[in-house]
């Protein structure tokens, strides 16, 4: 019960225990609330045993990798799996359809290194028949080597080609200066609240939809009649000379919402490949023509690169949720980097049955998760930071003082 309150929930450790002396409290239960501590140490258990257990084999493995951001010095390569004839193309991919294949950490990853990475899973598990990926430079040459067909992640192809078309456009990067520069100046003004919304950092490209939603609603407001906001007009109607890019942005949003609303629950398909093709008879301008025909070829591409099979997964957005989850885990304490609580993420895949989380209890040790941490993590940055930093007591000598 503490597992699946901790997986299914965004509770903290400390916070599982409170819950169960509740439930006990409101609910006449007496339930034992094992201490915080007790709680971290199953999930590793039930981390380590989901990734260490025996996989089958057969030769339509598919799997899904990424490496996660920075977490202190270090980068997590993550290895998901599941076969082809498993997959369930009429919904969305979710923990439990998934194994755990690798799961290690490094200061950087190279082509060379995730490639023997992926030949020792192919000796646990067959062969891979495909493997679904972003375009980072590392995945794509390891994946070069084995010679594995490299499907691009959706959204990450999306935003390529998004970012392609869009970033040096001359007109969007004036419009979305204008609007960074009114939010820098108004943010504590009289004008602040009708400020556009806060723009990313990294991966803008990614949903452009906050700023074309906010402004369609300004556009909306400058027509209107309606309503004594004559401050407000005179604040934004430099919003109007960007009429036909707003317009633009908000097709392309709603195309690539539902060719992704599609795509991620169905898989790419040749039937479902023709509706994205209606789908993108939306387009009309210059830049949306543009994207048309970049995706359409990319999706030709992607089906003819594996001809044998009916339907493709397209989608990491499940190992990117797990990068998530595990980031709010360490979300008190970040400095800490990637320790062995890292094997949660292998535990988000176990399918939470109860003998199964019973054996993971009983025959997973301590020790085997130290050998493990020190064999896949190794030093971490915060025993680093206790070892430089640590308080070195000296024991002084001297003769006691005799009491009077």
């Amino acid at each position: 019960m503490c597992i699946a309150f901790k997986l299914q929930s965004s509770a903290s450790f400390r916070a599982i225990t409170q819950i169960i002396l509740a439930m006990n409290l409101y609910l006449e239960t007496s339930f034992k609330a094992p201490s915080h501590s007790t709680v971290l140490l199953w999930m590793k258990k039930y981390g380590y045993h989901e990734l260490c257990k025996a996989k089958e084999i057969g030769d339509d493995w598919v799997v899904i990798l990424d490496e996660s951001v920075q977490f202190g010095q270090n980068k997590l390569l993550v290895v998901y799996g599941i076969r082809q004839c498993d997959i369930d193309f009429s919904r969305p991919l979710i923990y439990r359809d998934l194994v755990t294949l690798a799961l290690i950490s490094k200061s950087s990853w190279n082509g060379d290194d995730i490639k023997e990475v992926l030949l020792d899973v192919e000796k646990r598990i067959g062969s891979i028949r495909y493997a679904v990926a972003d375009q980072g430079n590392s995945i794509r040459k390891a994946l070069k080597l084995l010679n594995i067909p490299h499907v691009y992640d959706l959204t990450h192809c999306i935003s390529l080609i998004v970012e392609h078309i869009y970033k040096e456009d001359p007109q969007f990067q004036e419009y979305t200066k204008k609007m960074a520069h009114l939010r820098g100046t108004q943010a504590l003004g009289k004008m602040a609240h009708v400020l556009p919304p806060l723009q990313r950092c990294k991966a803008r490209f990614m949903n452009l939809r906050p700023i074309s939603d906010w402004g369609t609603s300004v556009l909306t407001l400058l027509d209107s009649q309606l309503g004594n906001f004559s401050e407000e007009k005179a604040s934004l109607a430099w919003v109007g000379a960007y009429r036909e890019l707003i317009g633009e942005l908000d097709v392309l949003n709603k195309i690539i919402n539902e060719i992704q609303s599609l795509l991620k629950q169905n898989g790419l398909s040749k039937d479902n490949f023709q509706i994205c093709k209606q789908i993108l008879e939306q387009a009309s301008t210059g830049r949306l023509i543009q994207f048309k025909n970049v995706i359409t070829n990319h999706f030709e591409e992607s089906i003819n690169g594996l001809p044998q099979l009916d339907h493709i997964l397209c989608s990491s957005d499940i190992l990117e949720s797990s990068f998530g989850k595990y980031k709010n885990y360490l979300q008190d304490n970040p400095m800490v980097g990637i320790t062995n609580l890292c094997l949660s993420i292998a535990a988000f895949t176990g399918t939470m049955n109860e003998d199964e989380i019973k054996l993971a209890f009983e025959t997973t040790k301590v020790v085997q998760i130290k050998e493990w941490a020190l064999s896949n993590i190794g030093k971490t940055t915060l025993a680093k930071r206790m070892e430089v930093l640590k308080k070195k007591r000296v024991k002084k000598r001297g003769v006691k003082k005799k009491k009077p």
